[in-house]
């Protein structure tokens, strides 16, 4: 690990800097910071409301480009929170980029997490940032997470179809039928059930009414997908609809 790639000399909002060394892959020279949080650590904040965190970010391997995401370490395995995908266009270097995350239920927030991976899915840097963040009720986003009840997915198809060997890295796109009633439209997601490296389209989309949506995602490494889960997202981050639909994909070199 290149010490000197650390941003030791970064200075983050309240008490939120980080207490450990990043977990870092040989493969990668990225050092990560947070060098700004809105509101600052220590706030309490309405669920449903986001933290902001600028990012400082450096590297030059690998040679390519390396999503960054902002994730919020939780208690409960399926937490209710929402986090910024990372469409970013940029090339190895250095910058800033700002990400997003919100916390969909009354809770305390202890711990941010920065991650980034590599082309194959791989994790390849993980840092844990102590935070200080208590969120309350509201009543409106309450009232928002019930936008869309009813709706449902109504139907999906995968290309290549199950059953199928596949290279690692290959693309599957997910078509996704939905039936949507909602005011600030649905987002489609379809997500690999797996522990192995993957990566997925996401919540981007918003739909309303009968239609199809494509979805996709990618398993980097040799690894078994046996089911596959398809939700129905709303403007505040509730799953309208959430099932489990069963695959067989093997992923070979």
């Amino acid at each position: 690990m290149k010490n000197s790639l650390i941003f030791a000399a970064s200075v983050l909002a309240a008490s939120a800097q980080a207490t450990e060394l990043p977990i870092k892959s040989p493969s990668t020279d990225l050092s990560l910071a947070i060098v700004h949080l809105d509101p600052p650590s220590g706030s309490t904040l309405k669920v449903g409301q986001a933290i902001a965190a600028t990012i400082a970010w450096r590297y030059s391997k690998p040679a390519v480009r390396v999503p960054i995401w902002l994730k919020l370490e939780l208690p409960d395995a399926a937490a209710d929170y929402t986090y910024d995908g990372d469409a970013d266009d940029r090339a190895p270097g250095e910058g800033r980029v700002q990400r997003h995350v919100s916390l969909g239920k009354p809770g305390h927030v202890e711990t941010l997490v920065l991650v980034a991976k590599d082309a194959s899915s791989r994790e390849i840097y993980r840092l844990r940032v102590p935070v200080d963040y208590t969120f309350v009720a509201d009543a409106a986003h309450e009232a928002a997470r019930q936008d869309g009840r009813g709706s449902r997915i109504t139907g999906v198809a995968f290309d290549p179809p199950s059953p199928a060997r596949l290279a690692p890295g290959t693309t599957v796109v997910v078509q996704i039928a939905y039936d949507a009633k909602s005011e600030h439209g649905l987002r489609p997601v379809a997500t690999p059930v797996t522990q192995c490296a993957m990566s997925y389209s996401g919540a981007g989309t918003a739909v309303d009414g009968q239609g199809r949506l494509a979805q996709f995602f990618t398993v980097g490494v040799p690894c078994a997908v046996r089911q596959v889960r398809l939700q129905l997202f709303n403007a505040a981050g509730a799953a309208i609809d959430d099932r489990l639909v069963d695959v067989d994909l093997k992923y070979e070199r």
